[in-house]
């Protein structure tokens, strides 16, 4: 008898075996879904041919065989193949760079790849590439990982589109697809640049995160690696600074370009030092600000320490040009930060530790030099601990669970899986201790978010430059040394840890996009990532006392009894609440309203957050106190600081959290409660505490389960007796005749904050045109499984000339094969939303419930043409040809009506710009969309019944069906 292990590594084949099918299958799928694809140029630059065949014998195995290969050879060389593959050739010559160039513009290739001889790419990556190019056509530059052949451990992990970076090492290497035309467009490759020639064509290029992209996957195995620059990096970094107005000199330090600034004007600079009048570190620190080689400083000390005569004559004996101010208010770090910048005359802000001590006098002129950088936000400085070894060198989103800081450990001037840590780093953010920005830019995000008491904020000030489109950099410059958390001590306040988590969460649900997927989460020096090893979700979950799991639509479903049981009400119920509106029909001033919330998955987004606009708006205008009665086993810390990010006047409400429904009684009363959802309804129903009961109803609720238990608990609700509140008129129809509720209506507006057409620009005839998409798989109301079919419809028609782009907080992840034609942005945060909108052509927005969503209104505020359902429910707002197109609910009719825009130009500005129009007209305030509503709080008797006398079209059915008018 066989022992199973001996039979194991059989299995291990066939399953392989099994796998690689599957990969070819689905490979097979994408080439017909993608057409001809794009087409691949292969540099093979002089070497070893025996080497070179190796390399061809790789592309012979590509998945995508839309390539063809040239062998640069020393003239004189024997011509003869370098393999046997025809789609491989030798050029011989004795200029290298102006046959490679000759060789690149006689090609009718789409991208061109460098290769040394003996390099190998794994099978997927011309594949790979084809498929992101596909999906993206404004690719210019599509770069991966790479592994030494002779240490296959030895991978290295790139960042995504790192420009900082690039200054200090071609940290990208060979390892690179570039798109022809932009190559040539550049001047090529220059004979001039010596072993730098790569590095010097990809600073030369106009390149941007809009045309770069990272796939993070081990894509090819190299012969060397030459990442120590030489003097020819220096030299065409120099250049490079040169062409970008850099007022720097580069020079090479081990193997390093580092740039040494020279500024003309150097700006006057503030350095702000909280403190807690900790003399002892405030000495130190001061001595080493006495050597500090910069022109023009000052310094503002914010004391929160004992305003003692002795400590004002201390401060006064100390030979530095002091500002100090006095707080005597609960320590916040943020707060004091923020005093310190009003105090400040500086054109550039140092926000600076008392626990610092100076270690170099360039310090400060290295930060100087980086804040002068356009597109630069903020700029940290590579702090070492009191054991010299590394403690931060920059931020890194989901390192220990919320974030932690690159490199912390190491040795200075270590090699890792990263490259060297003698880098500048494009990072997220970087830590408050050493944090230089300047004032223009400080103000534009409005400082360090107070909400956070002593940590987070400085992560999410980088988070909002990020938001902003500026960088924030890390130098490798060690001139400091950190002592940390000596200035705020080591106990961190739990609510941090919540309000970091709903400024986190976009990063930490799809990955910090200067770390790679495949590196470790759990410390910041880099390491693979081990199996089951636990994501950021998962880490912060018990750190909050929240569990995360993923959305599908069908988990309801398989719960229907437990529902059954759950929401129950008989006639009485709904007798008690029209007999409590009875006796309290006569009008008074609302003071109180408990809002009854089955949870919170997100304050930013859909009824939730209309929600708590209106208690947001109720107490603004009218003093009302808000309480929020939560419905589940959820954190009240968590529930706060979500509403708090959102609404940030809300913080301090009372919150009552009832995991148990029947002691809903419990909580205090009110006199108005109102349901969010239809489950809460039940509760408000039940609810002994109110005078009057209210139901915020945003959509018909019903028709997000298929006809069963759950649709008819849903639908039963609207027979509660509560008094309606209705998001348009068209639910207030619906409730009130359907269901023979009194009702009243509002109409809903868009954040002109977020959502705006300012600084919109007309997308140029040569560049494709942007289609988005919300994409949430698994939920069907969103008709997910219909828009897809739709759009890859449109790409096999339109091809390059469309591109599709797509976010959501459960949307497709961006590897999917299953998906190749949409740029996958996943959970974005809210404010990058309005952004994205302001970039996008085409929005499609499906729906076929009796609310349209916000979606379509928010695209019509950036200025984006609309592609929606023709659904009735949504013609108060949507007018076909007037100012979008509505479609039949059909694959074709979805595809007909996108490509129709597509093609269009002037029939797509025309409808955007009706759209526009419709929303600054009637849809754009929010306190003038909210201001009935009290006055409905107060007397539903007379200030309801908005939709009771308007005729409906069919009596059965939510929805209508009407001409299309085409």
């Amino acid at each position: 008898m066989v022992d199973a292990d001996e039979r194991l590594p059989g299995a291990i084949a066939r399953l392989r075996r099994r796998r690689a099918r599957k990969r070819e299958t689905l490979a097979q799928k994408e080439n017909e879904e993608t057409r001809r694809g794009c087409t691949f140029c292969v540099v093979i630059l002089p070497g070893d041919r025996r080497l070179a065949a190796r390399t061809v014998d790789s592309l012979t195995a590509q998945w995508w065989k839309q390539w063809h290969a040239v062998m640069i050879a020393p003239l004189g060389e024997t011509r003869r193949a370098i393999a046997d593959d025809p789609r491989a050739r030798v050029v011989e010559t004795a200029d290298t760079v102006l046959a490679i160039n000759r060789a690149i513009a006689e090609s009718d290739a789409d991208f061109v790849l460098f290769l040394e001889p003996g390099d190998q790419l794994t099978p997927t990556c011309l594949f790979r590439v084809m498929q992101e190019a596909h999906r993206e056509p404004l690719l210019d530059l599509v770069y991966w990982d790479d592994a030494l052949l002779s240490a296959k451990r030895n991978r290295r992990y790139r960042p995504s589109w790192s420009p900082e970076t690039l200054l200090s090492a071609n940290y990208i290497g060979n390892a690179f697809a570039i798109r022809r035309r932009a190559l040539l467009g550049s001047g090529g490759l220059r004979d001039d640049a010596g072993d730098a020639v790569l590095w010097d064509a990809l600073l030369r290029l106009p390149l941007d995160e809009a045309n770069v992209m990272r796939i993070p996957r081990l894509l090819e195995y190299r012969v060397t690696r030459a990442e120590r620059a030489s003097d020819a990096g220096r030299r065409v970094v120099q250049a490079a600074c040169d062409r970008r107005g850099l007022q720097a000199t580069a020079t090479l330090v081990d193997g390093s370009v580092l740039l040494r600034w020279r500024l003309d004007t150097p700006p006057h600079i503030s350095i702000i030092i909280p403190t807690r009048h900790n003399r002892a570190l405030l000495e130190k620190l001061f001595a080493g600000l006495r050597t500090t080689d910069y022109p023009s400083f000052d310094i503002v000390i914010v004391d929160n320490g004992d305003r003692a005569a002795a400590n004002e004559r201390w401060y006064e004996q100390q030979a530095l040009p002091l500002t100090v101010l006095w707080w005597d208010q609960p320590f916040n770090y943020s707060a004091v930060n923020n005093r310190g910048a009003q105090a400040a005359r500086g054109d550039a802000l140092v926000f600076l530790n008392d626990d610092i001590e100076v270690l170099d006098p360039g310090w400060l002129r290295e930060l100087a030099g980086w804040t002068s950088v356009d597109g630069v936000g903020a700029v940290g400085m590579q702090l070492l601990g009191p054991d010299g070894r590394i403690q931060h060198g920059g931020v890194i989103l989901g390192v220990t669970g919320f974030a932690g800081h690159l490199f912390q450990g190491l040795p200075p001037n270590s090699d890792t899986l990263m490259g060297s840590t003698n880098w500048y780093r494009d990072v997220m953010a970087v830590t408050g201790a050493c944090l230089a920005v300047r004032r223009d830019v400080y103000e534009q995000a409005a400082g360090f978010d107070e909400r956070f008491i002593l940590c987070g904020s400085d992560v999410a000030f980088g988070l909002t430059l990020s938001i902003q489109g500026k960088r924030c950099v890390c130098t490798p410059f060690h001139g400091l040394r950190h002592v940390e958390s000596a200035t705020r001590g080591t106990e961190i306040p739990s609510d941090d840890f919540q309000t970091s988590f709903w400024a986190y969460q976009p990063w930490l649900r799809r990955g910090d996009p200067y770390f790679s997927p495949a590196l470790s989460l759990q410390s910041g020096i880099p390491a693979p990532q081990k199996k089951d090893e636990p994501d950021a979700m998962a880490m912060v979950g018990p750190i909050i006392g929240r569990e995360f799991e993923v959305f599908r639509s069908g988990k309801d479903l398989e719960g229907a009894g437990g529902y059954a049981l759950r929401y129950r009400a008989s006639a009485s119920d709904e007798r008690a609440v029209r007999e409590l509106h009875a006796r309290n029909r006569d009008r008074f001033d609302v003071a109180s309203v408990n809002w009854f919330i089955p949870g919170l998955d997100s304050p930013f987004y859909g009824g939730i957050n209309t929600a708590f606009r209106i208690a947001d708006h109720l107490q603004r205008n009218h003093g009302v106190l808000n309480r929020f009665v939560v419905m589940s086993r959820t954190p009240e810390g968590f529930i706060r600081a979500g509403i708090a990010a959102a609404f940030p006047d809300l913080r301090d409400s009372p919150i009552e959290i009832v995991d148990i429904p029947y002691l809903v009684d419990l909580v205090p009363p009110a006199d108005v409660a109102i349901a969010t959802l239809w489950t809460t309804a039940y509760d408000v129903a039940h609810y002994g505490g109110a005078r009057r009961k209210f139901y915020l109803m945003q959509d018909f609720e019903p028709v997000f389960y298929p006809a069963g238990t759950i649709y008819a608990l849903a639908e039963e609700s609207y027979r509660l007796g509560l008094y309606g509140l209705c998001n348009t008129e068209n639910l207030a129809t619906i409730y009130s005749q359907r269901y023979a509720g009194r009702a009243h209506a509002f109409t809903p507006a868009v954040d002109g904050t977020v959502f705006h057409a300012r600084g919109r620009g007309e997308t140029p005839a040569d560049e494709p045109v942007t289609v988005f998409v919300y994409a949430r798989p698994g939920h069907w109301r969103n008709c997910w499984e219909l828009a897809y079919p739709a759009l890859v419809e449109l790409k096999r028609r339109a091809g390059d000339r469309v591109r599709v782009v797509a976010a959501g907080s459960w949307a497709i992840p961006q590897d999917k094969v299953e998906y190749p034609s949409i740029h996958q942005l996943g959970l974005l945060d809210y404010r990058a939303t309005g952004a994205l909108y302001r970039h996008t052509d085409i929005g499609l927005a499906l729906t076929v419930s009796a609310h349209p969503s916000y979606l379509p209104l928010e695209l019509m505020a950036c200025g984006a043409a609309v592609v929606a359902f023709d659904n009735p429910s949504g013609h108060w707002l949507l007018k076909n040809e007037e100012n979008c197109l509505l479609t039949p609910q059909t694959v074709d009719g979805v595809a007909d009506a996108l490509e129709r825009l597509v093609v269009n130009p002037p029939l797509r500005r025309r409808l955007a710009a009706a759209g526009l129009a419709r929303i600054q007209e009637q849809h754009s305030s929010w306190p003038q969309a909210l201001s009935a509503i009290y006055d409905y709080l107060c007397d539903p008797e007379e200030a309801g019944d908005s939709a009771s006398a308007k005729p409906v079209r069919r009596a059965t059915g939510v929805r209508t069906r009407v001409s299309r008018g085409r």
